[in-house]
Protein backbone atom coordinates (compact mmCIF):
# COMPACT_ATOMS: atom_id res chain seq x y z
CA UNK A 1 0.00 0.00 0.00
CA UNK A 2 3.06 2.82 1.43
CA UNK A 3 4.81 2.07 -2.38
CA UNK A 4 1.78 2.28 -4.57
CA UNK A 5 0.74 5.61 -2.86
CA UNK A 6 3.98 7.12 -3.21
CA UNK A 7 4.09 6.04 -7.17
CA UNK A 8 0.12 7.30 -7.79
CA UNK A 9 1.69 10.36 -5.87
CA UNK A 10 4.62 10.39 -8.41
CA UNK A 11 2.53 10.17 -11.34
CA UNK A 12 0.71 12.47 -10.68
CA UNK A 13 3.13 15.43 -10.32
CA UNK A 14 5.13 13.66 -13.18
CA UNK A 15 1.63 14.04 -15.07
CA UNK A 16 1.28 17.45 -14.44
CA UNK A 17 4.94 18.45 -14.72
CA UNK A 18 5.82 16.68 -17.69
CA UNK A 19 3.51 14.55 -19.45
CA UNK A 20 0.85 16.93 -19.85
CA UNK A 21 3.51 19.79 -21.22
CA UNK A 22 5.02 16.86 -23.43
CA UNK A 23 1.61 15.97 -24.76
CA UNK A 24 0.71 19.83 -25.51
CA UNK A 25 4.29 20.12 -27.39
CA UNK A 26 3.24 16.70 -29.93
CA UNK A 27 0.02 18.13 -30.01
CA UNK A 28 0.44 22.02 -30.79
CA UNK A 29 3.26 21.36 -33.04
CA UNK A 30 3.17 22.67 -36.90
CA UNK A 31 -0.25 24.28 -35.94
CA UNK A 32 -0.91 27.92 -36.01
CA UNK A 33 -4.12 30.44 -34.57
CA UNK A 34 -6.42 30.01 -37.23
CA UNK A 35 -9.13 32.54 -35.91
CA UNK A 36 -10.60 35.53 -38.31
CA UNK A 37 -8.64 38.72 -37.19
CA UNK A 38 -8.37 42.19 -38.48
CA UNK A 39 -6.41 43.59 -40.61
CA UNK A 40 -5.11 47.59 -40.79
CA UNK A 41 -8.13 48.15 -43.54
CA UNK A 42 -10.67 46.98 -40.96
CA UNK A 43 -12.85 49.77 -38.73
CA UNK A 44 -10.72 48.63 -35.72
CA UNK A 45 -12.83 48.02 -32.25
CA UNK A 46 -12.68 50.68 -29.47
CA UNK A 47 -10.04 49.85 -26.87
CA UNK A 48 -10.50 50.99 -23.10
CA UNK A 49 -7.27 50.39 -21.00
CA UNK A 50 -7.70 50.21 -17.41
CA UNK A 51 -4.58 50.19 -14.89
CA UNK A 52 -4.99 50.05 -11.40
CA UNK A 53 -2.60 52.44 -9.22
CA UNK A 54 -0.90 52.79 -6.36
CA UNK A 55 2.48 54.84 -5.54
CA UNK A 56 3.68 54.41 -9.05
CA UNK A 57 5.62 57.40 -9.46
CA UNK A 58 8.71 55.72 -10.86
CA UNK A 59 7.28 53.65 -13.76
CA UNK A 60 3.95 55.94 -14.66
CA UNK A 61 5.48 58.12 -17.10
CA UNK A 62 6.93 55.15 -18.79
CA UNK A 63 3.64 53.07 -18.75
CA UNK A 64 1.32 55.48 -20.55
CA UNK A 65 3.87 56.36 -22.88
CA UNK A 66 4.01 53.38 -24.10
CA UNK A 67 0.50 53.08 -24.81
CA UNK A 68 0.45 56.77 -26.50
CA UNK A 69 3.43 55.18 -28.75
CA UNK A 70 0.95 52.50 -30.05
CA UNK A 71 0.66 52.25 -33.69
CA UNK A 72 -3.04 51.48 -32.91
CA UNK A 73 -5.55 54.45 -33.55
CA UNK A 74 -5.29 57.16 -30.88
CA UNK A 75 -8.88 58.23 -31.32
CA UNK A 76 -9.90 55.01 -30.61
CA UNK A 77 -8.17 54.56 -27.62
CA UNK A 78 -8.98 55.50 -23.83
CA UNK A 79 -7.17 55.01 -20.47
CA UNK A 80 -8.55 54.82 -17.56
CA UNK A 81 -6.66 55.16 -14.22
CA UNK A 82 -7.97 54.06 -10.91
CA UNK A 83 -5.40 55.37 -8.15
CA UNK A 84 -5.94 53.56 -5.66
CA UNK A 85 -5.11 56.29 -2.25
CA UNK A 86 -1.34 56.91 -3.87
CA UNK A 87 1.05 59.08 -1.22
CA UNK A 88 3.85 59.42 -3.83
CA UNK A 89 3.99 61.83 -6.81
CA UNK A 90 1.63 59.49 -9.13
CA UNK A 91 -0.81 61.93 -9.48
CA UNK A 92 0.75 64.92 -10.04
CA UNK A 93 2.97 63.02 -12.64
CA UNK A 94 -0.49 62.17 -14.54
CA UNK A 95 -1.83 65.65 -13.52
CA UNK A 96 0.93 67.68 -14.74
CA UNK A 97 1.88 65.64 -17.93
CA UNK A 98 -0.89 63.86 -19.43
CA UNK A 99 -3.70 66.93 -20.19
CA UNK A 100 -5.30 64.23 -22.91
CA UNK A 101 -9.13 63.96 -23.65
CA UNK A 102 -8.33 59.74 -23.66
CA UNK A 103 -6.92 59.78 -20.16
CA UNK A 104 -9.58 59.38 -17.52
CA UNK A 105 -8.23 59.51 -13.93
CA UNK A 106 -10.54 58.68 -11.03
CA UNK A 107 -8.69 58.93 -7.29
CA UNK A 108 -10.03 57.21 -4.37
CA UNK A 109 -9.19 58.55 -0.81
CA UNK A 110 -9.59 55.09 0.60
CA UNK A 111 -7.75 51.80 -0.57
CA UNK A 112 -9.80 49.92 -2.69
CA UNK A 113 -7.52 46.91 -3.84
CA UNK A 114 -7.79 45.80 -7.67
CA UNK A 115 -10.66 43.84 -8.41
CA UNK A 116 -12.88 46.82 -6.58
CA UNK A 117 -11.24 49.24 -9.14
CA UNK A 118 -12.09 46.85 -11.56
CA UNK A 119 -15.83 46.48 -11.01
CA UNK A 120 -16.27 50.23 -10.34
CA UNK A 121 -15.18 51.47 -13.05
CA UNK A 122 -15.74 48.88 -15.69
CA UNK A 123 -19.41 48.98 -14.44
CA UNK A 124 -19.50 52.10 -15.77
CA UNK A 125 -18.93 51.61 -18.91
CA UNK A 126 -21.89 50.57 -21.48
CA UNK A 127 -22.51 47.68 -22.90
CA UNK A 128 -20.85 47.72 -26.30
CA UNK A 129 -18.68 45.96 -28.40
CA UNK A 130 -15.36 47.71 -27.28
CA UNK A 131 -12.18 45.57 -26.28
CA UNK A 132 -11.04 46.27 -22.77
CA UNK A 133 -6.95 46.14 -21.88
CA UNK A 134 -6.76 45.54 -18.25
CA UNK A 135 -3.08 45.80 -17.54
CA UNK A 136 -0.16 46.57 -14.32
CA UNK A 137 1.33 49.88 -14.89
CA UNK A 138 5.15 47.98 -14.52
CA UNK A 139 4.11 45.92 -17.95
CA UNK A 140 5.32 48.28 -20.71
CA UNK A 141 3.58 48.01 -24.12
CA UNK A 142 5.74 47.98 -27.67
CA UNK A 143 3.89 50.10 -30.64
CA UNK A 144 2.63 46.66 -31.58
CA UNK A 145 1.25 45.67 -28.26
CA UNK A 146 -2.80 46.56 -28.59
CA UNK A 147 -2.80 46.08 -32.46
CA UNK A 148 -2.18 42.14 -31.41
CA UNK A 149 -3.92 42.25 -28.17
CA UNK A 150 -7.46 42.87 -30.52
CA UNK A 151 -6.92 41.79 -33.87
CA UNK A 152 -8.09 38.64 -33.30
CA UNK A 153 -11.65 39.62 -31.26
CA UNK A 154 -12.74 39.70 -35.14
CA UNK A 155 -13.84 35.85 -34.76
CA UNK A 156 -16.94 36.34 -32.46
CA UNK A 157 -15.62 32.97 -30.73
CA UNK A 158 -13.17 34.63 -28.97
CA UNK A 159 -13.25 36.04 -25.31
CA UNK A 160 -10.05 36.60 -24.04
CA UNK A 161 -6.26 37.17 -25.81
CA UNK A 162 -3.47 37.14 -23.08
CA UNK A 163 0.02 38.82 -23.94
CA UNK A 164 2.97 37.73 -23.97
CA UNK A 165 5.17 39.43 -21.37
CA UNK A 166 8.62 39.24 -21.43
CA UNK A 167 10.95 39.43 -18.51
CA UNK A 168 13.42 42.68 -19.61
CA UNK A 169 15.42 42.09 -15.98
CA UNK A 170 15.06 39.86 -13.42
CA UNK A 171 16.49 38.76 -10.00
CA UNK A 172 16.27 35.36 -10.08
CA UNK A 173 16.70 33.18 -13.21
CA UNK A 174 14.66 30.22 -11.54
CA UNK A 175 11.32 32.83 -11.53
CA UNK A 176 12.23 34.02 -15.38
CA UNK A 177 13.11 29.70 -15.79
CA UNK A 178 9.40 28.50 -14.37
CA UNK A 179 7.98 32.07 -16.63
CA UNK A 180 9.06 30.74 -19.81
CA UNK A 181 8.01 27.05 -19.18
CA UNK A 182 4.58 28.76 -18.03
CA UNK A 183 4.17 30.22 -20.98
CA UNK A 184 4.65 27.64 -23.36
CA UNK A 185 2.62 25.47 -21.88
CA UNK A 186 -0.16 28.67 -22.02
CA UNK A 187 0.76 28.83 -26.09
CA UNK A 188 0.22 24.90 -26.49
CA UNK A 189 -3.25 25.03 -24.83
CA UNK A 190 -3.94 27.82 -27.11
CA UNK A 191 -3.34 26.00 -30.05
CA UNK A 192 -4.66 22.55 -28.96
CA UNK A 193 -7.64 23.28 -27.17
CA UNK A 194 -8.10 26.89 -27.79
CA UNK A 195 -8.48 27.75 -23.70
CA UNK A 196 -5.82 28.87 -21.98
CA UNK A 197 -7.35 28.19 -17.91
CA UNK A 198 -6.01 31.99 -16.78
CA UNK A 199 -4.12 34.66 -18.31
CA UNK A 200 -1.31 36.65 -17.35
CA UNK A 201 -2.80 39.17 -14.84
CA UNK A 202 -0.27 42.19 -15.80
CA UNK A 203 -1.71 42.62 -19.58
CA UNK A 204 -4.81 40.99 -20.88
CA UNK A 205 -7.55 42.04 -23.55
CA UNK A 206 -11.36 41.04 -23.20
CA UNK A 207 -14.68 41.80 -24.57
CA UNK A 208 -16.47 44.29 -22.66
CA UNK A 209 -19.78 42.00 -22.59
CA UNK A 210 -17.46 39.13 -20.70
CA UNK A 211 -16.80 41.13 -18.09
CA UNK A 212 -17.74 39.47 -14.83
CA UNK A 213 -18.20 41.25 -11.30
CA UNK A 214 -15.29 40.00 -9.21
CA UNK A 215 -16.43 38.80 -6.15
CA UNK A 216 -15.16 40.87 -2.81
CA UNK A 217 -12.04 39.86 -1.14
CA UNK A 218 -10.84 37.51 -4.45
CA UNK A 219 -7.27 37.87 -4.64
CA UNK A 220 -6.59 36.25 -8.19
CA UNK A 221 -9.03 38.75 -10.32
CA UNK A 222 -7.27 37.88 -13.91
CA UNK A 223 -8.28 34.00 -12.96
CA UNK A 224 -11.88 34.33 -11.50
CA UNK A 225 -12.10 36.87 -15.17
CA UNK A 226 -10.49 34.47 -17.52
CA UNK A 227 -11.79 30.90 -16.45
CA UNK A 228 -15.54 32.72 -16.24
CA UNK A 229 -15.53 33.69 -19.97
CA UNK A 230 -13.87 30.14 -20.69
CA UNK A 231 -17.01 28.99 -18.99
CA UNK A 232 -19.05 30.67 -21.42
CA UNK A 233 -17.84 28.52 -24.46
CA UNK A 234 -15.87 31.22 -25.48
CA UNK A 235 -12.26 30.55 -26.76
CA UNK A 236 -9.28 32.32 -24.68
CA UNK A 237 -5.85 32.31 -26.18
CA UNK A 238 -2.57 33.95 -25.43
CA UNK A 239 -0.75 35.80 -28.83
CA UNK A 240 2.89 35.23 -28.79
CA UNK A 241 2.75 38.76 -30.77
CA UNK A 242 1.41 40.89 -28.04
CA UNK A 243 4.53 41.28 -26.74
CA UNK A 244 4.82 43.46 -23.49
CA UNK A 245 7.84 44.17 -21.25
CA UNK A 246 8.09 43.78 -17.29
CA UNK A 247 10.79 43.73 -15.07
CA UNK A 248 11.17 40.98 -12.07
CA UNK A 249 12.71 42.40 -10.04
CA UNK A 250 11.81 42.21 -6.32
CA UNK A 251 13.89 40.19 -3.54
CA UNK A 252 13.11 37.09 -2.42
CA UNK A 253 10.82 37.83 0.67
CA UNK A 254 8.68 39.79 -1.63
CA UNK A 255 8.39 37.30 -3.89
CA UNK A 256 7.76 34.70 -1.05
CA UNK A 257 4.32 36.81 -0.14
CA UNK A 258 3.08 37.29 -3.24
CA UNK A 259 3.23 33.68 -3.85
CA UNK A 260 1.43 33.28 -0.75
CA UNK A 261 -1.11 35.77 -1.66
CA UNK A 262 -1.77 34.26 -5.23
CA UNK A 263 -1.95 30.99 -3.71
CA UNK A 264 -4.75 31.93 -1.14
CA UNK A 265 -6.58 33.41 -4.15
CA UNK A 266 -6.01 30.55 -6.56
CA UNK A 267 -7.80 28.32 -3.69
CA UNK A 268 -10.51 30.57 -3.58
CA UNK A 269 -10.94 30.02 -7.59
CA UNK A 270 -10.89 26.48 -6.86
CA UNK A 271 -13.20 26.29 -4.63
CA UNK A 272 -15.51 28.62 -6.94
CA UNK A 273 -15.08 26.83 -9.77
CA UNK A 274 -14.89 23.35 -8.20
CA UNK A 275 -17.59 21.25 -10.32
CA UNK A 276 -14.89 21.36 -13.21
CA UNK A 277 -12.59 19.69 -11.49
CA UNK A 278 -14.68 16.32 -12.09
CA UNK A 279 -15.55 17.32 -15.62
CA UNK A 280 -12.00 15.58 -17.03
CA UNK A 281 -13.32 14.53 -20.19
CA UNK A 282 -14.19 17.73 -21.36
CA UNK A 283 -11.55 20.32 -22.50
CA UNK A 284 -12.38 22.36 -20.04
CA UNK A 285 -11.93 20.05 -17.22
CA UNK A 286 -8.74 18.52 -18.62
CA UNK A 287 -6.95 21.72 -18.71
CA UNK A 288 -8.41 22.86 -15.38
CA UNK A 289 -6.82 19.68 -13.83
CA UNK A 290 -3.92 19.15 -15.60
CA UNK A 291 -2.71 22.69 -15.50
CA UNK A 292 -3.65 24.17 -12.21
CA UNK A 293 -5.55 22.07 -9.92
CA UNK A 294 -2.92 19.47 -9.74
CA UNK A 295 0.15 22.23 -8.84
CA UNK A 296 -2.70 23.70 -6.43
CA UNK A 297 -2.38 19.96 -4.57
CA UNK A 298 1.61 19.68 -5.05
CA UNK A 299 2.33 20.83 -1.42
CA UNK A 300 -0.21 17.57 -0.39
CA UNK A 301 1.46 15.19 -2.47
CA UNK A 302 5.04 16.35 -1.64
CA UNK A 303 4.26 15.91 1.71
CA UNK A 304 3.12 12.75 1.17
CA UNK A 305 5.55 10.98 -0.56
CA UNK A 306 8.22 12.77 2.11
CA UNK A 307 6.33 11.34 4.33
CA UNK A 308 6.21 7.79 3.34
CA UNK A 309 10.13 7.96 2.93
CA UNK A 310 10.52 9.02 6.38
CA UNK A 311 8.99 5.88 7.05
CA UNK A 312 11.15 3.84 4.86
CA UNK A 313 14.38 5.59 5.09
CA UNK A 314 14.29 7.56 8.17
CA UNK A 315 17.77 8.51 8.75
CA UNK A 316 18.71 9.02 5.16
CA UNK A 317 15.90 11.50 4.27
CA UNK A 318 16.78 13.40 7.20
CA UNK A 319 20.29 13.62 6.18
CA UNK A 320 19.60 14.38 2.82
CA UNK A 321 17.03 17.81 4.50
CA UNK A 322 19.18 18.43 6.71
CA UNK A 323 22.62 18.56 4.44
CA UNK A 324 20.96 19.90 0.76
CA UNK A 325 20.33 23.54 2.06
CA UNK A 326 23.67 23.90 3.66
CA UNK A 327 25.18 22.91 0.56
CA UNK A 328 23.13 24.69 -1.78
CA UNK A 329 24.24 28.03 0.51
CA UNK A 330 27.85 26.79 0.53
CA UNK A 331 27.63 26.95 -3.00
CA UNK A 332 26.12 30.39 -3.65
CA UNK A 333 28.35 31.71 -1.10
CA UNK A 334 31.23 30.98 -2.87
CA UNK A 335 29.47 31.97 -6.37
CA UNK A 336 29.29 28.37 -7.77
CA UNK A 337 26.13 27.70 -9.41
CA UNK A 338 24.47 24.36 -9.62
CA UNK A 339 21.20 24.86 -11.47
CA UNK A 340 19.44 21.14 -10.86
CA UNK A 341 19.74 21.98 -6.83
CA UNK A 342 18.64 25.93 -7.32
CA UNK A 343 15.71 24.73 -8.96
CA UNK A 344 14.89 21.94 -6.64
CA UNK A 345 15.07 24.10 -3.86
CA UNK A 346 12.93 27.08 -5.55
CA UNK A 347 10.24 24.57 -6.43
CA UNK A 348 10.39 23.35 -2.16
CA UNK A 349 9.98 27.39 -1.80
CA UNK A 350 7.23 27.87 -4.18
CA UNK A 351 4.95 24.76 -3.14
CA UNK A 352 5.64 26.19 0.74
CA UNK A 353 4.19 29.38 -0.02
CA UNK A 354 1.42 27.69 -1.42
CA UNK A 355 0.85 25.34 1.52
CA UNK A 356 0.72 28.57 3.39
CA UNK A 357 -1.96 30.25 1.13
CA UNK A 358 -3.75 27.03 1.55
CA UNK A 359 -4.16 28.05 4.95
CA UNK A 360 -4.82 31.61 4.68
CA UNK A 361 -7.76 30.42 2.82
CA UNK A 362 -8.85 28.15 5.45
CA UNK A 363 -9.05 30.72 7.88
CA UNK A 364 -10.77 33.56 5.60
CA UNK A 365 -9.38 35.90 3.20
CA UNK A 366 -10.68 38.95 4.85
CA UNK A 367 -9.00 41.66 2.38
CA UNK A 368 -7.93 41.67 -1.10
CA UNK A 369 -6.01 45.31 -0.94
CA UNK A 370 -2.39 44.48 -1.85
CA UNK A 371 0.26 46.11 -0.59
CA UNK A 372 2.39 48.25 -3.53
CA UNK A 373 5.26 46.21 -4.52
CA UNK A 374 8.83 47.97 -4.66
CA UNK A 375 10.00 49.43 -7.73
CA UNK A 376 13.34 50.22 -8.52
Amino acid sequence: MTYFLFILCFFILAYAYLLYPAFLKKNALNKELIYAQFNAHDELPNVRIVIPICNEERIIKQKLNSILQTNYPQEKITIYLGVDKSTDATLAIIYNEYKLKNIVVTAYNERQGKPAILNQIIGQFPEDDAILILTDANVLFTENTIFELVKYFKDKSIGLVDSNICPKEVSNENEKDYWNYEMHIKQNESLVFGIIPGPSGGCYAIRRSLFSYIPNNFLVDDFYVGFTIVTKSYFTIINENAVCYEDMLTNWMQEFYRKIRISAGNFQNLWHFKKFVFQYNTDIGKVFVSHKVIRWKTPFLLLTMYYLLLLKYTLFILIVTLFLPIIDVLLFTFGLKFKPLRQFHYFIFMNIAVFIGFIKFCKGVKTNVWKPTTRN
